[in-house]
């Protein structure tokens, strides 16, 4: 699951679903034994192929953010490749200033991820009033399930620095939060790189809870079928900047209304300044390869 990162004039597209205040952290001393465990679970939640259309506008502004007014749309893939999911993500969003000034943001993201999580290729762009304001594409490799790895950039420059031990990449980051669900557990925390970044990996904080009230009364178009008798909980995540964990605020907040098939029914996207409500309005199931 993709996340967002907010930079004063525009809207940034940080890696999928990949999601709080106070936050009950478990820590993350990863064994070899927690290592093999971890994948286990990951591999033995079941993710839906689908494609997700999601209208979005302000939730809050709060004070001196100079934001009155955010409209737009998301569109979210997740395409079943057999050996890798395929996630494509795209918000466009027009803003308007207190000043009256207007301006528009188009972010994209696309990932290749390999089922056993290790291998993660990735691609962002970020474009405000039609100029590309920020590029980002490489890849990243772990040793193993558990173990360290290495991430490596391409652009906007030649870079690449090491990947601590437990990094996990964005769709086995959401498997294994719901797969953390259907255990009861309450909270969570894990390493998570995505790619958007040039500075390493998030600490992502999940609080896990029950789906928030009117869950899933909104219209929805499409094959909602994908939706019927799954699971869902009120998933909040925190993301915090390498380092930052316990001694700042996080940079960014992501509640879902988060099913066991990992289709998202809504979002909530809290950059501090203000906030952004994603409301699912059209599903459509993707086909599953003959492996």
């Amino acid at each position: 699951m993709n996340t967002l990162s907010f930079r004063r004039s525009r809207v940034q597209i940080a890696a999928p679903l990949a999601a709080v205040c106070a936050l009950v952290l478990l820590g993350l001393w990863i064994t070899v034994a927690d290592a093999q465990q971890q994948l286990a679970q990951q591999q033995d939640v079941v993710l839906v192929p689908h494609r997700a259309t999601y209208d979005m506008k302000l939730n809050v502004a709060r004070p001196n953010s100079g934001i009155v007014e955010v409209n737009g749309r998301m569109v979210l893939e997740m395409v079943d490749s057999c050996e890798a999911w395929e996630v494509k993500q795209r918000i466009k969003l027009k803003f308007l200033r207190n000043d009256g000034e207007e301006f528009d943001t188009d972010s994209s993201f696309t990932s290749y991820e390999t089922k056993d999580g290790l291998q993660l290729r990735f691609s962002v762009r970020n474009i405000q009033d039609q100029e590309v304001e920020e590029e980002l594409r490489g890849h990243a490799d772990l040793e193993a399930w558990g173990g360290k790895g290495r991430a490596s950039f391409s652009l906007p420059e030649v870079r690449s620095f090491d990947l601590p031990p437990g990094t996990l990449f964005p769709t086995s980051h959401l498997a294994l939060i719901i797969r953390h669900a259907r255990d009861g557990d309450k909270s969570v925390s894990y390493s998570v790189f995505d790619g958007a970044r040039l500075d390493g990996a998030f600490t992502v904080n999940a609080v896990i809870g029950k789906p928030p009230r009117g869950a899933g009364a909104p219209a929805i178009r499409g094959d909602v079928g994908l939706m019927r008798g799954q699971p869902s909980w009120g998933v909040r995540l925190a993301f915090f900047a390498a380092g930052d964990q316990g001694t700042a605020n996080p940079e960014y907040e992501l509640a879902l209304d988060l099913l066991g098939n990992g289709i998202a029914r809504s979002m909530l996207l809290d950059y501090g300044d203000f906030a952004v409500d994603a409301r699912l309005v059209q599903i459509q199931a993707l086909p599953r390869p003959r492996c």
